[in-house]
């Protein structure tokens, strides 16, 4: 009876700690200033990852990768995928060419 009351506690404390991490938005950080040019590559590419806690789309108007309707976006997986498009590349600010930024200087921002 103690090792399934403790394998439930687990369970529990395990579903309590990846739902910590859910988010209605986020965007992308390249040494602490927003990179919009950054977030909407990220935002695909997570979107494209298929993740159980449902899809993404970009946001315009606020410059936002947004959850899907009744979805959320996981903070570790969404910052991984904004260093991933810092490796890959992503558009320059001039609209000519690819940019490249340190991944280790990119961090993903999301909302509570």
């Amino acid at each position: 009876m103690q090792f399934f009351t403790s394998l439930y506690l687990s369970f529990a404390l395990l579903a309590v700690s990846v739902r910590g991490d859910l988010h209605p938005d986020c965007v992308c950080n390249n040494g602490g200033t927003y990179n919009w040019r950054m977030t909407t590559v990220a935002c695909t590419k997570y979107n494209d990852a298929g993740y159980q806690w449902g899809g993404s789309t970009y946001d315009t108007p606020s410059g936002r990768c947004d959850a899907a309707s009744g979805a959320q976006i996981a903070g570790k997986e969404w910052e991984a995928a904004c260093k991933a498009i810092a490796s890959s590349g992503f558009q320059c600010v001039d609209g000519v060419g690819t940019c490249f930024a340190n991944p280790d200087s990119v961090r993903g921002s999301c909302s509570k």
